[in-house]
């Protein structure tokens, strides 16, 4: 028990001495991890209504449509690589006990292309209130739930190594 009566809960993600990061998730988190990755991975492309939110937009409005049509050009077919790339390593190590900086980094994009997708079809927004149990809806919001806080505990622990300052030396 910690202090005034609480109790103290270890974070099921946290590096490890060796530089490694332990992670400690439920069997059925991992397997709706690698299941959603699976059938979200080949669906990816900036003309998808569901993955939209995953090619955000540079230029806004009809007088900018030639610079945006320029940047799409530029720039989709990297997003699509770095967003497969992604799920492909969390799929490779969703099994795995540790994993290297890198892969945790590919499960933080993974997850927050998930939560964006999820997101999108569940029409989150500010506003929104959480359904009820019986909404049909309710499992993929608690599903989105879980996604955020997965994302939150991998931000709170890679944040964690940043120095006082905020920023590593020799960084911009």
């Amino acid at each position: 028990m910690g202090h005034h009566g609480t109790f103290e809960v270890s974070s099921p993600i946290r590096r490890r001495r060796d530089g490694r990061y332990a992670i400690k998730l439920d069997p059925s988190v991992r397997a709706v991890l690698v299941t959603m990755s699976e059938q979200l991975a080949p669906m990816i492309g900036p003309d998808d209504p569901m993955t939209r939110r995953l090619f955000p937009p540079a230029y806004a409005g009809d007088d900018h449509l030639g610079s945006e049509t320029e940047y799409r050009s530029l720039v989709d077919n990297a997003l699509i690589n770095h967003h497969r790339q992604a799920f492909s390593v969390l799929t490779e190590t969703a099994q795995a006990d540790t994993l290297s900086e890198s892969e945790l980094n590919a499960w933080l994009s993974a997850i927050g292309s998930l939560r964006l997708v999820l997101g999108t079809r569940l029409d989150v927004s500010e506003e929104m209130v959480a359904p009820e149990p019986e909404d049909p809806t309710a499992p993929e919001y608690a599903l989105y739930e879980l996604l955020g806080q997965l994302q939150f505990l991998m931000i709170e622990v890679l944040a964690g190594e940043l120095p006082e300052g905020g920023r590593p030396e020799g960084t911009l």
